[in-house]
């Protein structure tokens, strides 16, 4: 089987989820701590299924989870994409990282990766995304890729934070990191 990159980043591959994949996703999925802010744990079934339902959506409307793959390792450390927010309509960005590579801002990155693939492929206006207002973890990732606060509200049977960015912020967002980073000046390194 070929496998196919949807999306690449400095450190990541995001792709479309394949049979090998389910192991490391039933891994994940049936951890406690990893999901303890998204769901009541899954056994190996419920995240088969949950495969399904998550690539469901590809052909017809061109959104979906994909699998995070680590390009150092070759190794599935999560899931990212964009998926239909059921209770407004809104399209949501939603990641995961597997524990172990917590705090190294992959999920910032894979989330960034799938907000330039909403605004630029598929031409969505604004993105949005939820959490429990206790998650920090999720928040700083939120914040981190540009979204902002907009409000507290019931999603998926629970009372969620609410953040969103539209396209506009997000190439000014974009814009602005590359006015800095042109800013400060190239020195040649000399050896001594």
């Amino acid at each position: 089987m070929t496998l196919v990159f949807m999306l690449e980043t400095r450190r990541l591959l995001l792709r479309r989820f394949n049979e090998n994949d389910i192991e490391a996703i039933y891994r994940m999925r049936g951890d406690a701590e990893m999901m303890r802010f998204i769901r009541e744990p899954q056994n190996r079934a419920e995240s088969v299924n949950w495969v399904k339902l998550v690539s469901s959506l590809w052909e017809k409307e061109k959104i979906g989870f994909c699998a995070v793959v680590e390009k150092f390792s070759g190794q599935v450390i999560g899931w990212c994409g964009l998926w239909r927010l059921k209770e407004t309509g809104e399209t949501e960005v939603g990641y995961a990282i597997d524990k172990k590579f917590w705090g190294r801002g992959l999920a910032s990155e894979a989330a960034e990766a799938f907000l330039e693939y909403g605004f630029n492929q598929l031409n969505l206006d604004k993105i949005v995304a939820v959490a429990f207002p206790e998650n920090s973890g999720s928040r700083r990732v939120m914040e981190k890729i540009g979204m902002h606060y907009d409000y507290t509200g019931e999603f998926y049977d629970n009372y969620l934070v609410h953040y969103s960015i539209t396209k506009d912020k997000f190439k000014q967002d974009r814009q602005d990191r590359q006015d800095e980073a042109a800013s400060y000046p190239v020195r040649p390194v000399h050896s001594v």
